[in-house]
């Protein structure tokens, strides 16, 4: 299967480069003959930056839909072109997706639409309210629209939905007790991050999709299998470590089509966590990615090998489908000294009082001494590092080579960027700076 797929993947390519002159005057310069290609790895990889450049060279008056994206750093701008066609297909997936998850044919369905900028989303099957990142307004259409309908579908951010669904209780808002589900999607999220929010709003109420601004929304998504296996993972580090090596955190598991895109995984140099490469499969498509490299990590997992280990570690057969592809996805791989900040999220939302008291931004840095990490969470509004606050933390991160300090809401020296994210991750700038409430502890493993 997997060959015959790679062989498929090769005629496709090959077509592609027919109609995009500028694509095979670019592998010409770096010696590739068009006629000569055997397999996908004969080809370069690309980056935001030559998707930056390749705009220009396909004809944008055929383009209907352009959106915006960024590297966690926000320097990187590349952007997400759609032609007619390609917006129609994504309507139906995303349409069948809804169907399929949440019986939107059959019930009367309110999608709040909660993603930052200009993210659309289309249904003729359900009422979609655009909201954008504005939580009083969220909370209004919840008190004012929910009782209307059957079900109640939130779409955003993680931390958006977080501090959403927290202030939602303040507002006297029972989540428990509406029909209500939630999709989060833009950021890497930890199963202790599901774990938390089902706490507030119920069980089985939390999915994660995962799409990007060149590809379309929700090209990798969770199933009930997927979500299962990494709860798992994250409970049992013996099948963890089986299936994908030494990690101190859980990564997420998507599954997805491909019949839509080609994922490949590469070594980097001086890195001990895989690049996910992808490659559109649709020939029709106004920009087409070839071995795209979007700066994310993971590793490719097939349902035989993932069996295989459930049933060495004693567990049932949870994925009946051998040829549905599951992509284990690390992150963006940036760490400080070892340390990733998807293991910080794991500490954080893995107890109830510190989840609670952050926003959930934080900031990992390279102390003034190589052998300690800096560690700046953000406090939330209404919460200050007092004696007891400080002892939660120092509990919760004592596992970890980190210099903890917390900083009060509008103090946080940290920007947010245009999608209102901080980078997790950062080297240079020290964390003691103005207005922190500095916990005086260096927790060690």
């Amino acid at each position: 299967m997997e060959n015959l797929l790679r062989d498929d993947i090769v005629k496709l390519i090959k077509r592609i480069i027919k109609k995009w002159p500028a694509y095979r005057r670019f592998i010409e310069g770096k010696g590739i003959d068009p006629l000569k290609i055997d397999s996908i790895s004969d080809l370069p990889v690309i980056d935001k930056q030559f998707i930056a450049r390749a705009i220009h060279t396909v004809p944008l008056f055929k383009v209907r839909s352009i959106v915006p994206s960024s590297g966690s750093t926000g320097v990187d701008f590349s952007f997400g072109l759609f032609g007619e066609m390609e917006m129609k297909k994504a309507s139906v997936a995303i349409e069948e997706f809804l169907q399929k998850r949440f019986n939107t044919g059959n019930k009367k369905t309110l999608i709040l639409n909660l993603l930052p900028g200009a993210i659309p989303i289309q249904s003729s099957t359900a009422t979609v309210a655009s909201i954008g990142v504005r939580i009083d307004t969220a909370i209004s259409a919840i008190k004012s629209l929910g009782s209307s309908f059957e079900q109640i579908i939130l779409i955003g951010e993680p931390l958006f939905i977080k501090n959403l669904v927290e202030y939602g209780l303040k507002q006297s808002i029972q989540w428990k007790y509406l029909p209500l589900f939630i999709i989060v999607g833009g950021e890497w999220i930890s199963e202790s991050y599901r774990t938390y929010l089902e706490d507030i709003v119920g069980y089985h109420r939390i999915y994660s999709s995962m799409g990007m601004a060149e590809l379309g929304l929700n090209c990798f998504y969770e199933t009930d299998e997927t979500i299962m296996l990494r709860r798992l993972l994250f409970e049992d580090n013996r099948l963890l470590r089986m299936l994908l090596g030494d990690l101190d955190f859980c990564p997420m598991l998507f599954a997805y089509d491909e019949e839509d895109v080609y994922v490949e995984t590469i070594a980097e140099p001086n890195d001990a966590l895989e690049s996910i490469l992808l490659t559109t499969t649709d020939p029709m498509r106004v920009l087409p990615l070839i071995r795209y490299k979007g700066g994310d990590k993971g590793k490719k997992l097939s349902c035989p090998e993932i069996n295989d280990a459930l049933k060495a570690m004693g567990y049932r057969e949870l994925l009946n489908r051998t040829d549905l592809p599951i992509l284990a996805h690390f992150g963006r791989g940036k760490n400080i000294s070892g340390i990733y900040p998807e293991a910080i999220k794991d500490i954080i939302y893995s107890s109830m009082e510190i989840a609670s008291s952050t926003t959930g931004n934080f900031i990992l840095n390279s102390g003034k001494d190589k052998d300690t990490v800096e560690l700046g969470i953000q406090l939330k509004e209404d919460v200050y590092a007092t004696h007891d606050i400080k002892n939660r933390y120092r509990n919760s991160f004592n596992r970890l080579p980190v210099h903890i300090e917390l900083y009060s809401f509008d103090l946080f020296p940290y920007p947010l960027n245009f999608e209102r994210k901080v980078c997790y991750v950062t080297e240079g700038n020290n964390c003691r700076d103005r207005g922190r409430e500095e916990i005086e502890l260096s927790a060690a493993v």
